[in-house]
């Protein structure tokens, strides 16, 4: 009983991802300008994910390896620390644009719009 379960929620929670996925493709069909402001902001997600990798050391400490140097590999680690680094540019957008819209815009503006 708790195996049916289980495979029923890995079908409904993929029927949901593919559903959230392909709602807003099928409305951007209809509006180029709906598709323009969706394709913008996922290219610039996907150069800072290739830039992150691609700034990222492939160094494989001697603490990550075993004896044969097999553990982790160089493109493992870059790939690690790549993700890092996306993480850390991402989060700092996210700090940056939530102290400008809560602090500096009301500051400045006084609230309004």
């Amino acid at each position: 009983m708790i195996d049916f379960g289980l495979i029923l929620t890995y079908f409904l929670v993929a029927g949901a991802m593919v559903l959230c996925v392909g709602s807003p493709i099928l409305q951007m069909k209809s509006d180029s300008k709906k598709m323009k402001k969706m394709i913008i902001p996922t290219i610039s997600l996907l150069m800072i994910i290739l830039i992150s990798i691609l700034i990222a050391s492939s160094d494989v400490l001697p603490e990550y390896t075993n004896a044969n140097g097999a553990l982790i590999s160089a493109s493992l680690s870059k790939l690690v620390g790549g993700s890092l680094i996306t993480f850390y540019v991402l989060s700092l957008v996210a700090i940056i644009s939530v102290i400008y819209s809560e602090f500096l815009y009301k500051f400045f503006n006084n609230g309004k719009k």
